[in-house]
Parts: structure tokens; C-alpha cells; sequence
């Protein structure tokens, strides 16, 4: 299958699914389309070099998707529908907006075009912002897709000036940088750009966040870490001093606030790893991009149990989910931010030091969520029923399969060890 197949495979299966399982009354089953685009990225054709978005010359306007986009649409698909499948309740339109954001995602992951790229963040952005505004009327729906949107067009921007960006700083190679630097904030909620996501976070439920959190953000995380070293020195350095300060400022904010705010604990804790990823990036060293990708899986494997609200009859599962966030060896949690670690240890001790004090503090979280009683149900959730509690199982078994052996699990999804 092609790439362009399989963005319209994402983008049908949202429209099918609302407008089937809705006719026959069927919505709760909506959590199928996600599943089965996501594994139908296991016979999407695969590159074994990924060119990234700055690669028109050696690959026209055509798609190619490398295996840690592969693996990335797959996982995102299947946590998606375990997403969908543990929310207390679902009205049907979450699928559309997953489905498109699906749909552009694939050509985020396979443009060699940055105008395509940048085209097609714009697209799930908006997608999401629909969605949100749809959903959860209000302010913080508002600043979700008034914010992610500013940084799109920052991107497009980016897009028309990195044609002409070269070795020497001139003024198309800086501005273009900066677009860049920008742009990616936005899209990855670093601050100062990025309170729209911690209100977010707290308005819009689990499976409206889940699109952007497991698959967006991450689409945009790896895309950048494959784009940097392509970029000449004048437009990369301002990239990656904005993603390593910021994204270590993000990451120190957010761990503070997900101890002070149980309610939306979790939702700061993903933000939090997604901005040590992105700081680790900046730091140019090459342990960064595989602790990337051990982060986007873990979180992959945990959100659908943390990221929706507690219920009763999945406490159990809950609690192991935390725990397996601690990063403390062997447990998923860990891996990857040590990987991350690491780079900051080769940019030296001015980055190592906040970066251990963020690790720590996320930690901390995981930490008092296992130690505490929990938080209580919303009122009027009803009871996990049998094939939840499957489900939150099985999440659990992935989480904790994945701490005992991360490199052959990461070599299976992204191909890469």
C-alpha cells in the first residue's frame, strides 16, 4: 500500500465509522477505525532510508515513510481504539477528527516537501481545532486551535524560505530558522507557546487530547529530528537553541504543576517527556532521537488507561500504569529518559542539571499517584465493564513488556535499536 493510500484508509475509516456506527446506534464501537488504520500501516510500503521534509531534490513531491513513521501510525492507531475503548463515554465525532488527524499525519511523517509538511500540520490543527471548539466550547478549546494555528502558519512561513536558506547567515537563512523554531514550539506546546495545551488538557477529554498527544505532537517530534541535520548551520542553530532551552523550561513547568494538579497529572507528565525529548534533539547528539521514540512508546502504552478519567473496576490497572512510569530500571518509564539523559550529559552540565531535576520531578509524580488513595470518579461515570478491564490489562502487559525488553520492542516498531 502507498503512502497516499494510506492517508485516505485513515481519513475514510473516520468518515465511515461516524456515519455507520451511528445510523445502526452503534457509537461506542467507533474505537474500530482507529484500529484498523493503525494496522494497516503494517502493509503500507516502508523505505529503509526516511528522507525527511527537506528532500525534494532526490524525491519530487512523493511520499516516503521510513519504519519509525511506520511504527508510529501503527502504535498511534491501536492506542488510539484503546483510547476510545476505556472512555466512559463517546458521542461519535471523536473518530472524524482522529481520522483526519490520521490522515495528515501520514503526510506530515512522508513529505519531502516542506511546503507539504507544513501544509499538512496546518490540516490536523485545524481538524483539532473543530473538533475542540465542537466539543468543549470555550476558552481554553479556543486557545487550542487559535495557538497550534499561529505556529502552522509559522511553519508555512518556514516553508518559503528554506529553498533559499544556505551555509552562510544571511537573512533568509536566519528568518527561516527562526519560523522553524516557532512553528515546532507551537505545534510541541513548549513555552511561552504552549499554555494552550495544559488548558487543553483540563477542558477536552481523553479521546478528543489522545489525536494530538499520540499522534500529531509525535509526528512533529520526529520529523524535526530527522529535518535538523539537514538544515544549513544558519537555520539549525536557531532551531535547536529554541527546542533545548525552551523545551528544558517546559519540561521543568510542567513537572511542577502536574505535583500540584492531580486532576490533569498525566496530560503534564506527556508534555513534560515530549519537551525533554525535543531539548534532547537540540542538543545535536545522537542518543536523543532513539530516547525520543522510547518515550512516544511508552506513552503510547500508557495513555489510554491514565489519560482518561479514574473509574471504578480499573484502579488496579491504573496504579500499574503508574508505576510503570517511575524511571526507575527496569520499568518503561525509564528507558527512554535515560536515553535522553544521556544527550544532555554529552551537551554538558549546563543542560544535564535541569534535565535531571525535570526526570526527577516526573519521578516524583508517578511516585505520589502510586503512593495516594487516587483520585475519585467524576460523578456519574459508570463501572468499567468486563471488556474494559481486558483492555486495561493488556495495556499493562504491554507497558511492563516494554520495560523488560525495550531494545527488541523498538526494533520491532521503529526499526531501530
Amino acid at each position: 500500500m502507498s503512502p497516499i493510500a494510506y492517508a485516505g484508509v485513515w481519513g475514510g475509516c473516520g468518515i465511515l465509522a461516524a456515519l455507520l456506527l451511528r445510523l445502526v446506534r452503534r457509537r461506542r464501537l467507533v474505537w474500530i477505525a482507529p484500529a484498523a488504520a493503525g494496522l494497516l500501516g503494517l502493509v503500507v510500503r516502508v523505505s529503509d532510508h526516511w528522507p525527511g521534509p527537506t528532500s525534494t531534490a532526490g524525491y519530487g513531491a512523493s511520499l516516503v515513510l521510513g519504519h519509525p513513521a511506520a511504527g508510529l501510525l501503527v502504535g498511534a492507531g491501536v492506542a488510539l481504539a484503546a483510547t476510545m475503548l476505556l472512555s466512559p463515554r463517546l458521542d461519535g465525532g471523536e473518530v472524524v477528527a482522529a481520522g483526519f488527524v490520521g490522515a495528515a499525519g501520514v503526510v506530515v511523517l512522508g513529505a519531502t516537501v516542506p511546503i507539504i509538511w507544513s501544509v499538512a500540520v496546518a490540516a490536523a490543527v485545524a481538524a483539532l481545532g473543530v473538533r475542540w471548539i465542537a466539543a468543549a466550547p470555550g476558552r481554553a478549546a479556543l486557545a487550542g486551535g487559535r495557538i497550534p494555528g499561529i505556529g502552522a502558519a509559522a511553519l508555512l512561513a518556514a516553508a518559503a524560505f528554506l529553498p533559499g536558506a544556505g551555509p552562510a547567515i544571511d537573512t533568509r537563512t536566519a528568518l527561516a530558522g527562526g519560523l522553524l523554531a516557532g512553528g515546532v514550539c507551537a505545534e510541541l506546546a513548549l513555552v511561552p507557546l504552549g499554555g494552550w495545551a495544559a488548558a487543553a488538557v483540563s477542558a477536552v477529554r481523553a479521546a478528543d487530547l489522545a489525536p494530538w498527544l499520540l499522534l500529531l505532537a509525535p509526528a512533529v517530534l520526529f520529523t524535526t529530528g530527522i529535518l535538523l541535520p539537514q538544515l544549513p548551520a544558519g537555520s539549525r542553530t536557531p532551531l535547536a537553541n529554541s527546542l533545548l532551552g525552551l523545551g528544558l523550561v517546559t519540561a521543568l513547568y510542567s513537572g511542577v504543576q502536574a505535583l500540584r494538579d492531580r486532576q490533569s497529572a498525566y496530560g503534564r507528565v506527556v508534555i513534560a517527556d515530549l519537551a525533554l525529548a525535543a531539548a534532547a534533539l537540540g542538543t545535536l547528539h545522537s542518543p536523543a532521537r532513539l530516547g525520543g521514540y522510547l518515550i512516544v512508546l511508552t506513552h503510547l502504552c500508557a495513555a489510554p488507561l491514565l489519560l482518561n478519567p479514574a473509574r471504578a473496576g480499573l484502579e488496579r490497572q491504573r496504579r500499574l500504569a503508574w508505576l510503570a512510569l517511575a524511571s526507575l530500571p527496569p520499568l518503561p518509564g525509564f528507558w527512554g529518559r535515560f536515553l535522553v539523559l544521556q544527550a544532555f550529559f554529552l551537551g554538558g552540565n549546563r543542560e544535564s542539571l535541569p534535565a535531571y531535576l525535570a526526570v526527577a520531578l516526573l519521578t516524583a509524580v508517578a511516585i505520589r499517584a502510586l503512593a495516594g488513595r487516587g483520585l475519585p470518579p467524576p460523578p456519574d461515570t459508570p463501572p468499567a465493564g468486563r471488556a474494559p478491564q481486558v483492555v486495561g490489562w493488556l495495556v499493562v502487559a504491554a507497558l511492563f513488556g516494554l520495560g523488560l525488553a525495550p531494545e527488541p520492542i523498538a526494533r520491532a516498531v521503529f526499526g531501530v535499536g
